[in-house]
């Protein structure tokens, strides 16, 4: 019986090993870019189209997302990688592509359906066009006078953009939602804000769907979500048409570039500092070195909930440091001479929500309050698509909710699945993975159910506020150490901790463990049978 690999390094060394033979003798592809990630680039490709009403290009979504699905799936199937990094994202954004596709193609039209808050100039409005606006768009949309006829859709769910038929002939190809862009265009002053559907512009409509793909919790977009997130300041809310945004904060929620660059760096500095610890320390136990937790021996006391913290602390910090490198980057002192309104300080608030989330609401408040909600707007329009659309299941009806929660469980299940079964260690996705996403649901209805009777029979409001928080919260810890286990074994198996997070290493270095902790073959140019499959292809991470 072989002598399994004891170090970190042995382990990696079989990973190379392993992959170069799998690759030789054909098992599996190297995941060459741009090569293997065209799905990314077809969406954006499809939705750069210019503004058109043609029937063609709209029923053109279907067979696009088909081979999308098709290009990801093979992906994920075919390729992989020595990195644990790599190879867990190989799986985790192949899987992701599929669903954001679907969001922005099948369960709502990325077309026609979003608008994204714009600062502009007021145009200049010529005769025709005033006495076009004020006989075709007042009553409909957002009257000149500010007033409307029917109402229209809240921030949620997205709005309807207005569709101008028969513009004036003055000038065709004006962009006419700009127009309104204030209660009243003839006397705003010359910078307004408005929702801008998609430009007719190509410049114009690049930065626009760029943002759209990649915008993911959709700040300043109508489907911005207003969980972890800030609504529009009070200067460029009270300048917009409907739909309203949420109401503004206070000015003093809305932090300078100065003040978020600074709070950034600091927590960005606390987070390397407390990653390098965690890394060291997982160091001290093989079983973070793919080793069973069943076989391997720990040099921490209570091993079983020792290693559930480390692990939780680990996936928390590597995540909140990739967080925080946005505001670092695009939201500094300097970044609004290069990069304008994508630099604004409230389109970065924090991904994680406060913990005080969790003994309000228990695991509901973990999940949907406290933890990040990057992924959490495809999520509800898959939701909404099925329970709503499909099963016509009223939003906030018990039966509603509860479909829509398992459906967005489900889904990060299948999207941490996916990234088990292409990581390079071992894993098991459906018994692991999967499953501790597919039992939140069970735990979060039984939960609320609970609730729900025991203000019903009038027994909530005679237990103490303290208590029913210190409840939840207990609730919360026992959930986790008998669920969590599973999604920490497949971290470890997989050999997810076994990448270096920073370049240096304060903590390994002053004992003598070495500084400097990357090195070794990063990229390689790879040559395919054809021309198109060649391309890089990245190997250490």
């Amino acid at each position: 019986m072989a002598v399994p690999p004891v170090s970190a390094r042995e382990v990696l060394e079989k990973f190379h090993a392993d992959y170069h033979a799998a690759i030789n003798n054909g098992e599996y592809h190297p995941f060459v870019w741009p090569y293997r990630a065209l799905g990314p680039y077809l969406l954006i490709f499809y939705l750069l189209l210019p503004p058109t009403q043609s029937r063609l290009v709209h029923l053109a979504r279907y067979p696009l997302f088909a081979l999308i699905s098709y290009l990801s799936i093979s992906a994920i199937r075919d390729c992989r990688s020595p990195a644990v990094t790599v190879g867990y994202g190989i799986g985790l954004l192949n899987a992701w592509t599929i669903l954001w596709s679907a969001t922005l193609l099948l369960f709502t039209d990325g077309r026609r359906d979003y608008m994204r808050i714009e600062r502009q100039e007021r145009p200049y409005i010529t005769p025709s066009k005033e006495s076009y606006l004020i006989e075709n768009i007042q009553g409909e949309t957002t009257a000149l006078d500010g007033s409307t006829k029917d109402g229209l859709k809240s921030l949620h769910p997205m709005a309807e953009i207005p569709q101008v038929d028969n513009p004036p002939d003055d000038d065709p190809t004006v962009d006419y939602p700009e127009v309104f862009a204030t209660q009243d265009p003839l006397s705003a002053p010359n910078e307004v804000y408005t929702w801008q559907p998609l430009p007719t512009s190509f410049l114009h409509r690049l930065d626009y769907i760029l943002d759209l793909v990649t915008n993911f919790r959709g700040l300043r977009w109508t489907h911005q979500s207003p969980l972890n997130t800030l609504p529009p300041p009070a200067h460029i809310r009270s300048s917009l048409p409907a739909p309203s945004p949420p109401p503004s904060l206070p000015s003093s929620a809305y932090p300078t570039h100065r003040t978020l660059f600074t709070r950034s760096l600091f927590s960005f500095l606390l987070c390397s500092l407390t990653l390098d610890t965690l890394k060291y320390l997982t160091s001290l136990d093989p079983y973070f070195h793919t080793h069973p937790r069943s076989t391997t021996p720990s040099p921490f006391p209570w091993p079983r909930t020792t290693r559930l913290i480390l692990s939780l602390l680990f996936v928390y910090t590597s995540l909140l440091n990739i967080f925080l490198l946005a505001p670092l980057l695009l939201s500094n002192p300097l970044s609004p001479r290069l990069l304008g309104p994508h630099a604004s300080s409230w389109l970065y608030p924090p991904y994680f929500g406060p913990l005080s989330d969790i003994a309000d609401k228990g695991l509901a408040g973990l999940w949907g309050g406290w933890w990040h909600q990057l992924f959490r707007y495809a999520f509800e329009a898959a939701g909404d698509f099925l329970a709503g659309t499909l099963l016509h299941l009223p939003k906030k009806s018990p039966p509603g909710a509860a479909v829509r929660v398992t459906i967005a469980f489900f889904l990060s299940g299948t999207l941490h699945a996916c990234a088990s079964y292409t990581i390079p260690g071992r894993s098991s996705p459906l018994s692991k993975s999967w499953a501790f996403f597919a039992v939140q649901p069970v735990g979060i209805i039984a939960q609320r159910a609970l609730s729900m009777w025991l203000k019903k029979e009038g027994y909530r409001e005679a237990i103490p506020r303290w208590m029913r928080r210190a409840g939840n919260v207990g609730v919360v810890v026992a959930w986790c150490l008998w669920c969590g286990p599973w999604i920490a074994d497949e971290f470890a198996g997989g050999g997810i901790w076994l990448y270096e997070p920073l370049p240096v290493s304060l903590v390994r270095g002053v004992r003598s463990e070495g500084w400097w902790r990357w090195g070794g073959e990063w990229v390689r140019w790879y040559l395919g049978d054809r021309w198109w499959r060649s391309g890089l292809v990245f190997l250490g991470g």
